[in-house]
């Protein structure tokens, strides 16, 4: 089935487990730099250079210089998981600093971009033994855990060493030159006779904090666990609560790690926040939680142990259900007239629907909502899913109807119907929206297949309308210009906003005109100069090759603050897959599936 060909319905059940099992936002924005994580990496600068200084001078007791030296490796370790993350700020040149600062300390013949690979694929594939770093620390059996946690680092490089073969290449000659270098400072250390300084001063202490990282940040949250991340992300890591103001400072807040994996781009010193500030939606999928001691407590025992009053000044216990909430019955369906139809490709008609007063409260939708049609066709009852695709300045909901062989229900939404006939209408649901805010400044990318355009153009449009200075970036598959949905439309809006929208057309068909453009005629404005600069055509499908061109340059993740994604699921899982190898955090991607026609 080529692209083009996909549905403009919203997902039809079954519901993909990502989508029933989504995140909730934080609700915490990222500074350009991390404050916090700077302070981190400076204090832990001059403990090293003040115990370096007392275990050469024998200023101090050795014990006291190989454990301020063993707190530095955990502290920077904080320092350069965030880095990878890319949670310590907003500008990607101070993450990569820092990171590449921060190594040496935690582990000097390992690249920073090593850490980084590995560490991500702890976090796609959590508490999977073979494609898992960190479950050698985390599930080994208790008599080996010492020696596992140990070398917790040197199995991070063995990782990458046996997967890392299709890093890129810049990526994999620093990594060796890193090892080059420390090996060979390590050898000029002991041949100089300098060997025992470099035991007491750096490979002790690194051992020591290796160890450490490996129990509190690897076995504590892990251990024991049967979830997956692919399974339940929210069963692949615990929260450890009580004795905050102790744990908290302590494990650098990693006491709420569940947290940090469904958030990871969240900085560590927020993690206790966002755990309250979403605690309800964290129970009811009935999250691990343990004592400080590691007994595991229900959410009925964790409430009963919670205060009336946090100290934060919210109720405790009155937003949280003790289970999984029970769902309502559907929303009822609602007689809408037809106010229009109009044909928008060959095969294509836009259906706008006329909203009573009293009706309109409960039809106001979000951009990239559905609504669900039903009808009697040949005297059955028939459902179907349409994404609204009601741009910026229209308050009527509309769809767009794509006729399909075999479709009952689109055959007579296209052929049958006429304006001012009505239909059985549900109101708008699903949560695969942008919600805009006009104080707020975003840089949005969006990729749409064939009629996947239909909720995409309605986000890009009110985002557009409403955050006045935040753009997008669209990439459009289609055949070619002829099935193209809402081309016209798009040129207006890339010409209205000039230059806050970017869209990048991939065309299949080599025959289309509009890769071998012929002008007859000068431009008139300049924004049709504009508009012509700003939109751009390419031959060839939207692959994984072309994404990450995409990604190392004008779409970095850095540049991108959310991601929308809406076509066929082949094709939004291999860009998936694409934005979590640069790091993109979940968060920031969001997608729709479109499901082929079906009646019920």
């Amino acid at each position: 089935m080529s692209v083009i060909e996909v549905s403009t319905a919203a997902p039809q059940e079954p519901v993909p487990p990502e989508r029933t099992q989504g995140v909730p936002d934080p609700g915490i924005p990222l500074p350009r730099v991390s404050g916090p994580t700077l302070l981190l990496f400076t204090g832990g600068l001059l403990v090293w250079s003040s115990a370096t200084w007392l275990a050469l001078a024998g200023g101090a007791p050795l014990w006291l210089t190989v454990a301020l030296h063993a707190l530095v490796t955990f502290t920077m370790f904080t320092v350069l998981h965030e880095a990878a993350h890319h949670a310590a700020g907003k500008l990607t040149p101070v993450n990569e600093i820092l990171g590449r600062l921060a190594m040496p300390f935690v582990a000097a013949f390992g690249s920073f971009p090593l850490m980084r690979h590995s560490h991500g694929e702890h976090h796609r594939n959590t508490n999977e033994p073979a494609f898992d770093p960190a479950a050698w620390a985390a599930h080994g059996p208790w008599w080996q855990l010492p020696l596992r946690w140990l070398t917790a680092d040197l199995w991070y490089v063995r990782f990458y060493l046996r997967h890392g073969r299709e890093r890129p290449v810049g990526e994999q000659l620093e990594t060796v030159a890193v090892a080059v270098l420390a090996v060979g400072g390590f050898a000029a250390l002991v041949t100089t006779g300098h060997g025992w300084e470099l035991l007491v001063v750096y490979l002790i202490p690194q051992r020591i904090g290796v160890a450490v990282l490996a129990w509190w940040f690897e076995w504590l949250p892990h251990h024991g666990l049967p979830d997956t991340r692919r399974r339940n992300r929210f069963g692949a890591a615990r929260i450890r609560v009580g004795l905050d103001w102790l744990l908290g400072p302590l494990m650098l807040f990693q006491n709420y790690h569940l947290v940090h994996h469904l958030h990871p781009s969240v900085p560590f010193y927020r993690y206790r926040q966002v755990w309250r500030l979403n605690r309800a939606a964290y129970l009811a999928r009935r999250v691990p939680v343990t004592t400080p001691l590691g007994r595991a407590l229900t959410t009925a025992e964790y409430l009963a142990l919670r205060p009336t009053k946090d100290t934060d000044g919210t109720d405790s216990t009155s937003a949280v259900p003790a289970a999984e909430p029970v769902p309502g019955p559907p929303p009822e369906f609602h007689q809408l007239r037809i106010a229009e139809l109009r044909e928008l490709t060959a095969d294509t008609v836009l259906v706008s629907f006329a909203v009573p007063a009293d009706l309109r409260d409960i039809f106001r939708f979000q951009p990239g909502q559905h609504l669900t049609v039903q009808s009697i066709v040949d005297g059955k009852e028939v459902y179907r899913c349409y994404s609204i695709c009601t741009m910026a300045g229209w308050t009527r909901p509309q769809i767009a109807v794509k006729r399909r062989d075999g479709g009952l229900l689109t055959s007579r939404l296209q052929h049958e119907l006429r304006p001012g006939d009505t239909l059985r209408v549900r109101p708008p649901a699903g949560r695969f929206v942008l919600a805009a805010d006009p104080g707020r400044t975003r840089h949005y990318a969006a990729l749409a297949a064939g009629s996947g355009i239909a909720p995409i153009i309605s986000m890009v449009s009110h985002a557009l309308h409403t955050e006045r200075h935040s753009r997008c970036t669209l990439l459009y598959l289609n055949r070619s210009g002829a099935s193209t949905l809402f081309a016209a439309e798009l040129s207006e809006l890339a010409r209205r906003f000039e230059g806050r929208l970017q869209i990048e057309h991939h065309r299949t068909d080599e025959r289309d005109p509009d890769l071998h453009p012929v002008r007859t005629r000068p431009l008139d404005t300049v924004a049709e100069a504009l508009a012509i600069s700003h939109e751009q055509y390419r031959r060839g499908r939207l692959d994984t090759r072309r994404v990450r061109t995409l990604l190392t340059g004008r779409l970095h993740p850095v540049k991108v603050d959310a991601w929308y994604l809406c076509g066929s699921q082949p094709l939004v899982d291999a860009v998936r897959r694409e934005l979590a190898e640069h790091d993109v955090p979940e968060e920031s991607v969001h997608f729709e599936f479109f499901a082929q026609d079906r009646t019920h």
